[in-house]
């Protein structure tokens, strides 16, 4: 199919240039007729003037003896005020003079040159030939793949691209989930902190580690270099819980298919919020910055 598709568009475009050349060709002698037949002696019957056959016979092959070697496909038969008729192979031109109408007559020549065919046709075997060559490939490697993906696939880790301020996990990246300066910024400086801190226990009802700040800070300017935002840091020690709810918002949304990545990622929600028993930690015990694909830091 491929093969008789690139012969087909080579045809039409050889047909294309073959008309082409035929008019600019036939253009340029009548240009050149034009200008000489006030000089020509052509019979004239009105003015019973016999003419100069032999006169105009030598200019005409004149002419043909240029096209020939310019390797032309017209032939200038005919000068003359007898009306000819166009054929298939006969091209006719009028010139329009003071007091007679001049008729041009060409024999052209569109037949294509089958040897310029070899090239392509070439071209076309090899080309269908390589495509097939890597499409059998392809499908023979497909095919000694493992039956059993599962066992090949990379471990699904959390990413967090701060160009785009997006979480996502790496088997999805299509579904990235967008996170405001904040929250964003907190759960990298939670997540950071707590690996230094294994042991931490980081209780809402209590304030916020300074070094834990510090590291939301970094974080902060580091969206700021890359053109984020120019408004004043948040004040990371306030609205912890509405910070906390966001960011467990965020990873609910990207990890929905794959709850069982929860326990490592997810901040722990307190039991009976809002109570005065508040004695759970929100730190995150399991995870670590490896844990993590950092875009941008």
């Amino acid at each position: 199919m491929a093969l008789i598709l690139f012969l087909s568009i080579f045809y039409l475009s050889q047909t294309y240039q073959i008309k082409h050349d035929i008019k600019k060709q036939a253009s340029q002698v009548v240009t050149r007729v034009a200008l000489d037949i006030n000089t020509l002696p052509i019979a004239d019957p009105f003015f019973s003037y016999s003419g100069n056959t032999s006169v105009v016979e030598s200019y005409i092959g004149k002419i043909n003896a240029v096209l020939v070697r310019q390797d032309a496909r017209i032939q200038l038969q005919k000068v003359s005020i007898e009306h000819v008729d166009s054929t298939d192979n006969i091209m006719v031109k009028k010139l329009v003079d003071a007091h007679r109408d001049v008729y041009v007559s060409f024999a052209i020549d569109d037949a294509h040159v089958k040897s310029a065919y070899i090239v392509p046709f070439i071209l076309a075997l090899l080309n269908t030939a390589f495509y097939g060559w890597v499409n059998i490939s392809v499908a023979r490697t497909r095919a000694s793949r493992p039956q059993h993906k599962d066992k090949t696939e990379l471990p699904k880790k959390l990413v967090v691209d701060l160009y785009s301020k997006t979480i996502m996990l790496n088997s999805r990246k299509q579904d990235a989930v967008k996170l405001a300066n904040k929250p964003l910024c907190f759960y990298l400086a939670l997540v950071e902190y707590c690996e230094s801190h294994p042991d931490v226990v980081l209780n809402q009802n209590k304030d916020v580690p300074d070094e834990l700040i510090d590291i939301a800070d970094k974080y902060f300017h580091r969206l700021i270099a890359l053109g984020h935002t120019i408004r004043k840091r948040p004040n990371f020690s306030s609205s912890l819980e509405k910070t906390l709810s966001e960011i467990r918002a965020a990873l609910d949304d990207v990890m929905a298919e794959h709850i069982e990545l929860k326990a490592k990622y997810y901040p722990p929600k307190a039991h009976g919020e809002g109570s005065r028993s508040k004695i759970h930690s929100y730190g995150l015990i399991n995870v670590a910055l490896t844990d993590i694909e950092l875009i941008g830091k």
